[in-house]
């Protein structure tokens, strides 16, 4: 798969606009801080855009699309109150425009782009890097006609952490409200206990 075959649209996303991301509260042993992000470190090749020599950041249009891609995922068979205890909810502002690739009318033609075979589309993240872009944005594979962006360092560096929810009220186990509204509407149970093996 190669970006020439593609030919998908370059867009310009402007100032102002937000994206949404679930991280953890604190930081693991050699995670990366960016502007307010914490991210997997360079070369950790997790995720279906991640670069081999750099770190990518992976933000969704919104609260429940976060939610949906990192919490409720449709193959999650249940959520602990202790583990969404130990993130937070973040908006992160653009304050420099973003030019990113934009892959999401390749979703229907290209069901790879969605796929666990993430060699492939691996690859085409580092040829859009190459070509000096900031990203891309594609197709919410968890939420239906939502988006997501994958960021290279350059637009990492366009972004501006603004607010932060913990998923879970410190100190009791009250749950934020879109957390109770993602759980309910993906039918993901929450147990207020460890699971037993």
């Amino acid at each position: 798969m190669k970006l020439k075959d593609l030919n998908p649209p370059l867009i310009e996303l402007p100032t102002g606009q937000p994206f949404f991301r679930v991280q953890l509260l604190r930081a693991r042993s050699g995670s990366v801080r960016a502007n307010g992000l914490l991210l997997a470190p360079a070369g950790a090749l997790s995720g279906r855009f991640c670069l081999p020599g750099q770190v990518t950041a992976y933000l969704a249009d919104s609260a429940h699309t976060a939610l949906f891609e990192s919490q409720f995922r449709r193959d999650t068979v249940s959520r602990n109150l202790s583990d969404l205890a130990k993130r937070a909810l973040v908006q992160f502002i653009i304050h420099k425009p973003l030019r990113l690739v934009d892959l999401r009318p390749l979703a229907e033609p290209y069901p790879l782009l969605q796929s666990m075979r993430i060699a492939q589309t691996q690859g085409l993240a580092q040829e859009i890097f190459e070509n000096q872009h900031h990203g891309l944005v594609y197709a919410s594979a968890q939420h239906p006609q939502h988006a997501c962006v994958c960021l290279f360092p350059e637009g990492i560096a366009r972004l501006k952490r603004a607010q932060s929810w913990p998923l879970v009220k410190p100190g009791t186990k009250q749950l934020l409200r879109v957390v109770v509204d993602a759980a309910r509407r993906s039918g993901v149970p929450l147990l207020d206990q460890e699971p037993t093996g």
